[in-house]
């Protein structure tokens, strides 16, 4: 970090990093509201319906996996509770439609956050074992990252459809640490919300946690990590993976 900034202490030394990729190093609220409405359009919404899922709502939804978006976004859009059977029902049909505009979209409404692209060029210089891990489909992750120019950074990309449960669930973690070749106490866990830190704590990872992603309208600083950064390429990398 800055130097006039204190040194991170880790409980353990750390051999490899674990990154989120939705509001931790990609902004992709434009690429949700835009698919979303499309899919809307195609499920014979209107025009106001269609208006409600902006990207104030998405900010407040998105992370959960794309099921969970659908199901709300749904709901939201015709003025239901989130758990309506309508909307739960509709989700496969909303999938149908969801899947092709966000393959023909993905990245169009996005853009990486500042300092990313240096922090990850600062990870790799170090020679850590990469991963990046999110609730998206991992498909749609791959195509992203290959997108924006930081695919090369990760030995190992997994999303939401890659295990049998997704984050705040440890399992996902765990699975990619073993991919790494590392245990859970070696490696950090890079993510902008509770659901980042849930999983990380109760895998056994360190968190650290960036202050400009989507905590579903939550103060990120309330969540306990080993650090709250503005951005990656403030943080003392080479210092936090010393030997």
């Amino acid at each position: 970090m800055h130097a006039d900034r204190p040194a991170l202490a880790p409980a353990h030394p750390l051999r490899a990093a674990i990154i989120d990729l939705d509001g931790t190093l990609v902004d992709t609220l434009g690429d949700f509201v835009a698919v979303l409405q499309h899919t809307l359009a195609d499920m014979g919404c209107n025009p106001i319906e269609i208006a409600r899922v902006d990207r104030g709502f998405v900010e407040m939804t998105v992370g959960k996996g794309t099921e969970d978006l659908l199901r709300r976004s749904l709901a939201h859009a015709w003025g239901l509770p989130d758990d309506a059977a309508e909307a739960v029902e509709a989700v496969p049909e909303a999938w149908r439609h969801y899947e092709p505009h966000y393959l023909r979209l993905n990245g169009q409404h996005a853009d990486v956050f500042p300092g990313v692209a240096e922090g990850l060029a600062q990870l790799t210089a170090l020679g850590l074992p990469l991963a990046c891990l999110t609730n998206k489909p991992t498909a749609f992750a791959e195509q992203l990252l290959a997108r924006k120019g930081l695919r090369a950074h990760f030995a190992h990309v997994f999303g939401g459809d890659a295990f049998a449960r997704k984050k705040p669930d440890p399992l996902p973690l765990v699975k990619t640490c073993e991919a790494l070749g590392v245990s859970p106490m070696q490696t950090l866990m890079v993510g902008d919300s509770s659901n980042d830190a849930q999983a990380a704590r109760a895998a056994g990872c360190e968190v650290l946690l960036v202050r400009y992603g989507y905590n579903h309208g939550h103060p990120i600083e309330a969540v306990p990590a080993l650090a709250h950064v503005d951005r990656l390429d403030q943080v003392d990398w080479a210092g936090l993976f010393r030997p």
